[in-house]
């Protein structure tokens, strides 16, 4: 029983996806590359309209990270009904079931995490501080704010790429089963002419 519960463990899945794929991808270079021009374009914004701007962006993206979760689950939902039990024992039987339906789960815990962090990050625009160090740290936290979110909105829409090559692995297992259909039409009506020929 254990052994079933680390199966379906987050981390082991990700052991088994790669951690390479989390890190070592397009969507993270650009999730810290456009942030890096709003972080620079933020020393000219004045403090006081810095802290509402803030607020205003983290009541946007928490109304966005509650949207787009609701959609990558029900997204998730849809793939797994209009999925039938060959071709979910086909992924099983490649070792593809994660590889496949990893990326939704991961996506949803993004998703999730950075609607907690605009909880976060609304708490502390929120705080009344005006201190010099404390404007550098918020613009730090909204700079991280920021790339976090454009990473979960790429790895949101790489989901496409992923539905399209579970289609392709789809496809692939009715032709071959129907190569294989045909076939045992063919084998058994052979049989059958040969049961004629012999009575």
């Amino acid at each position: 029983m254990s052994n079933v519960k680390n199966k379906f463990d987050f981390f082991e899945m990700l052991k088994i996806y790669g951690y390479s794929k989390l890190f070592l991808c397009k969507e993270l270079y650009i999730s810290i590359l456009i942030p890096t021009i709003y972080f620079y374009l933020l020393y000219f914004i004045d403090k006081e309209q810095m802290r509402n701007l803030i607020l205003e962006i983290c009541k946007l993206l928490f109304a966005a990270d509650a949207a787009v979760l609701a959609i990558v689950i029900s997204g998730f939902a849809i793939l797994l009904s209009v999925s039938d039990s060959n071709f979910l024992f086909f992924l099983n039987r490649r070792n593809l079931n994660i590889k496949f339906f990893f990326p939704f789960y991961l996506s949803s815990i993004l998703w999730a995490w950075h609607a907690i962090f605009s909880l976060d990050v609304f708490l502390i625009a929120s705080i009344n501080i005006k201190n010099e160090i404390f404007q550098v740290i918020l613009n730090f936290i909204l700079y991280l704010y920021i790339a976090f979110f454009i990473y979960c909105l790429l790895n949101t829409v790489s989901l496409v790429r992923m539905i399209l090559r579970l289609g392709f692995e789809k496809v692939r297992l009715d032709e071959t089963l129907g190569n294989i259909n045909s076939k045992l039409i063919t084998l058994t009506h052979e049989q059958d002419i040969k049961k004629q020929e012999n009575a």
